[in-house]
């Protein structure tokens, strides 16, 4: 009787996305910036642009031993619910497809022209008569910063709530706590002098923080999103998964600090890739396993948060 019950769901499921279709088209933005445009055949006057996080990440939240699909089957889902979903390429996908990467020169404003980019693009094509910015992890971080130039409302998903140096103090220093103290301090330093002169015995430090990167991450640390997301004067959702293994409840809650009015969600079970993973063993196969899909409750909160801007 199970499988037959489970063969009638899965039937229905697709029946019911065939009710809710809708097309995928590619946009260029411009040359550097290409994305996917997921459109309600029954047409939306919504549109949501998600900003990716870190790293060669594509338009499908993937990127070189990382496939998790997750930023694809978000947009799936939302324009299944009637919702337009645009997401791109980070420009470094482009650079390296093109051999023009020359990671020395880039830096994180890059990533909040290019955001902004793609708001002026579909501003310019007055198709859309709400427009939402969404940032995952350091997008959410880009995402503030984009939506301070007007949009309809801002979702941060996994945002931290403080700067990127003490996350990634943080992050590099978890089975090494007693090391955090002085790891920040060679940061600090490094934020003084331009320079990486540390010598630690926190793993990758090397490696992360080589000379060609610095610029880059000088230039991403100097911005607060606490502070940042203090200039929103628009509706703002934060939501962030209780399994979470890069950025923690408490920066989601960080940020509801510093900006009151917003709605915080903490979705049980939920991991930084957007799936549902209630065992350590399952949160670290999302990584790498394109086929899970994402958390249902990420899909209909967001949903609701854009049905009622």
């Amino acid at each position: 009787m199970k499988p037959i019950i489970q063969l009638l769901l899965f039937w229905f499921s697709l029946t019911t996305m065939g009710q809710n279709s809708f097309t995928s088209q590619e946009i260029e933005i411009n040359p550097l910036i290409k994305g996917s445009l997921m459109q309600p055949n029954s047409g939306s006057t919504t549109l949501v642009i998600l900003i990716a996080g870190s790293g060669p990440t594509n338009r499908n939240g993937n990127q070189p031993g990382l496939s998790t699909n997750c930023y694809k089957y978000l947009g799936q889902q939302l324009a299944q619910n009637g919702i337009a979903f645009f997401s791109y390429d980070k420009r470094i996908i482009a650079q390296i497809i093109n051999k023009t990467l020359d990671e020395s020169k880039l830096r994180f404003e890059d990533m909040v022209v290019d955001a902004t980019s793609v708001l002026e693009y579909f501003k310019s094509k007055n198709s859309y008569a709400k427009i939402i910015i969404a940032g995952h992890s350091e997008g959410s971080l880009i995402g503030i910063l984009t939506a301070q130039k007007g949009v309809a409302g801002y979702i941060s998903i996994s945002g931290p709530g403080r700067p990127a140096d003490q996350i990634l103090t943080e992050q590099l220093t978890k089975d090494q706590p007693e090391a955090a103290a002085s790891l920040q301090q060679c940061i600090d330093t490094m934020k003084s002098t331009g320079k990486w002169s540390c010598d630690t015995k926190v793993e990758n430090t090397a490696a992360i923080f080589r000379p060609t990167v610095i610029p880059y991450l000088l230039s991403w640390f100097q911005y607060n999103p606490y502070t940042e997301i203090q200039k929103l004067t628009i509706p703002v959702l934060l939501i962030n998964g209780d399994q979470d293994l890069q950025v923690q409840v408490k920066d989601a809650e960080l940020l509801k600090k510093a900006c009151p009015k917003a709605q915080l969600e903490i979705i049980k079970d939920m991991n930084h890739v957007l799936k549902n993973t209630p065992t350590l063993e399952l949160n670290k196969e999302a990584y790498t396993n394109g086929t899970l899909p994402v958390e249902t409750k990420l899909v209909a909160i967001i949903t609701q948060f854009v049905q009622q801007l």
